[in-house]
């Protein structure tokens, strides 16, 4: 390393005679001739010795010292004395810095030192949902997927602090006709659960199952758990018995057969697979998502996987396939105007529906309301109402005088009588 310096000290002298063009780009070209690692969120004590610098001492002396950690942000973190030894003053976090920079400059020439900074296993895996509750037949095959479960880990990718290993840490009640386990594939997020065996209603009504997520880190391992509960329907009561049953009994109550009329209902849905919570959205042309939820998602089996169809390249994408709720991407091809999307939608055991999802996308510089149509009805409909009201004054004024001249008309033909009978020859003196 020390010939690489001198030769480069040499090649500087050169680089100082050459032509303004030259020498200018250059001037923008740092030659790395060191590197060190440094693990993040060191607990110290500090300040610690990093390294040392692999760097003559009469250029450490003679170039000035600046960079990352240094004279920039994280500021203060690092500091190098004149023996070229690196000094550490504090934490740095890997997820805001990955490398830090430190440049030794004179004149024209700068020379510069990497720091790597080491992912530390800080982060545990997670599941996207505490509890997974489902209800499962009592006549399901052994095999077949049952309810699929999905962690993350924000370590950095790809290496052992963020890999993960799901496993199944405890079944209760204990099941003797039925063994269950995860399958999950390497490097996968996801794991799939199901068993061996047969499922036996009159031994168990539910289970609850605890998945752990553990870690493959070097030094220390983290995990978390989360809580799958199956609810065993049996196969010999299908609703529609239950309903018949309870009709039949003397003392069933009206709220048992709502009950049971309902269950109905949420079996119904289930075998028709998750559907879209709403099939009509509008977005603005300059937004840039849109929201799709699925329609009543605990019934079941999470998580929900969305998944575009047809004619979608440069237009539309996903921004995440899985969820109870995903972002619609509209791509800069898209164009104001209506759209029809196909959208299949799955859950892990594999109950799926095909939904069209009618969107509009509205220029709403041109048109504030194009968004909402029934709130432009709403102000059409006010403004005829506001126009007629004075056409419905006028009208009953005009009622108002016919009414009055016809009153004006009677009276006047009393008052004719009435003289008629006062000045009338046979009258008398009283009269």
């Amino acid at each position: 390393m020390k010939t690489v310096v001198i030769v480069f000290l040499v090649a500087s002298v050169c680089i100082q005679s050459a032509t303004p063009s030259k020498l200018n780009i250059r001037k923008k070209r740092a030659w790395i001739v060191d590197f060190l690692t440094m693990e993040e969120e060191h607990t110290g004590p500090f300040p610690y010795k990093l390294g040392d610098l692999n760097i003559e001492k009469k250029v450490i002396e003679e170039y000035s010292i600046h960079g990352q950690g240094i004279d920039k942000d994280p500021k203060g973190i690092l500091s190098v004395n004149r023996n070229g030894s690196v000094y550490v003053h504090g934490k740095v976090d890997y997820e805001e810095y990955r490398k830090l920079r430190i440049t030794l400059s004179k004149k024209h020439t700068i020379v510069a030192v990497d720091i790597d900074i080491l992912d530390v296993n800080d982060h545990t895996p997670v599941f996207n949902r505490d509890v997974y509750e489902m209800a499962v037949d009592e006549s399901t095959p052994q095999g077949k997927p049952l309810v699929r479960v999905l962690a993350t880990d924000n370590d950095q990718p790809g290496t052992a602090n963020a890999q993960f290993t799901l496993r199944i840490a405890s079944v209760s009640p204990s099941a003797s006709s039925a063994d269950f386990f995860i399958q999950q594939r390497k490097g996968e997020q996801t794991g799939t659960i199901s068993f061996k065996g047969y499922l036996d209603y009159e031994e168990a009504q539910n289970y609850t199952i605890l998945v752990e997520a553990k870690d493959h880190g070097e030094k220390m391992q983290l995990s978390s758990t989360s809580t799958v509960i199956l609810n065993l329907i049996d196969k010999h009561d299908h609703p529609s018995e239950f309903i018949r049953k309870t009709v039949s009994k003397q003392n069933a109550s009206d709220s048992s057969v709502l009950k049971m009329m309902k269950q109905v209902g949420v079996m119904a849905r289930m075998e028709s697979g998750p559907m879209l919570d709403a099939n009509k959205l509008a977005m603005c042309l300059s937004e840039e998502t849109a929201d799709i939820t699925a329609l009543k998602p605990a019934l079941y089996s999470p998580p929900l996987h969305f998944q575009l169809t047809g004619d979608v390249q440069g237009k539309w994408r996903l921004q995440s396939n899985y969820g109870t709720s995903v972002k619609l991407i509209k791509e800069s091809g898209v164009h104001a105007g209506d759209h029809q999307l196909t959208l299949k939608i799955s859950d892990s055991q594999g109950q799926h529906s095909v939904q069209t999802l009618s969107l509009r996308v509205c220029d709403c510089e041109v048109s504030a309301n194009c968004k909402d149509p029934e709130k432009k009805r709403n102000v059409t409909a006010m403004a005829v109402i506001i126009l007629s009201i004075p056409v419905l004054l006028g009208i009953l004024w005009m009622v108002y005088c016919q009414i009055s001249a016809k009153n004006s008309g009677k009276r006047q033909m009393l008052l004719v009588e009435e003289s008629k009978q006062f000045f009338s020859p046979d009258c008398t003196e009283t009269c």
